[in-house]
């Protein structure tokens, strides 16, 4: 049999891995402080190559949070999904998911990210905030845990509150372990789930 040419679509998304460069350079240094240059050398291209795909630093800042974003909730349905698993570790991976990784992909110095994301992608971001509570209040809903449970709160404003603890992930720098930790007791207490403890 002679040798297949290598097919085209074997090689790796050039845009692809401009973006996933450009994530871990924003999430280091920032928007303001993230220069083309920046982004061109942590992609191995030039810039005039650079721009033949973006025009700007900002359509880049647009779009690889945009694939931030997108990699994240479909991170967050992948561990909503695992049907064989307890709910209370299924929401914990979904909040790692959405959360937790933005302890090792942010830099304090880079927290101007936030602000440009709203000014640049603010209706973008809505989006994705308002699908990933969607994805909590439908497991949650589903849960034969929180069907068994007392509880006084809906699975909407379960997913509202588990929301709004993730939004404290910059408060203090945590670690990524130490947040989830808050995290753990958080989900616990918000769907009224207990867990196993051996008697003394």
């Amino acid at each position: 049999m002679k040798n297949q040419p290598k097919s085209q679509l074997a090689r790796p998304d050039k845009k692809e891995l401009i973006l996933n460069a450009a994530i871990l350079v924003f999430g280091k240094s920032g928007f303001k402080k993230t220069s083309i240059e920046d982004l061109a050398d942590a992609a191995d291209i030039s810039k005039q190559g650079l721009y033949l795909h973006f025009s700007s630093k900002e359509e880049i800042f647009r779009a690889a949070n945009q694939k931030y974003l997108e990699d994240g909730l479909n991170l967050v349905r992948q561990e909503l999904g695992k049907a064989d698993t307890a709910l209370v570790q299924r929401l914990m991976g979904a909040m790692d998911a959405w959360f937790g990784r933005h302890l090792v992909t942010f830099t304090p110095r880079s927290f101007d990210v936030i602000e440009a994301g709203e000014r640049l992608s603010g209706s973008q971001i809505e989006e994705f905030k308002v699908a990933f509570k969607e994805k909590l209040a439908e497991t949650i809903a589903r849960s034969s845990e929180f069907k068994n449970a007392r509880n006084v709160c809906t699975p909407e404003e379960i997913s509202e509150v588990l929301f709004l603890f993730g939004l404290t992930w910059k408060e203090g720098n945590p670690s990524r372990a130490d947040f989830m930790k808050k995290v753990n007791t958080c989900i616990r207490a918000c769907c009224q789930i207990k867990t196993t403890r051996s008697r003394r």
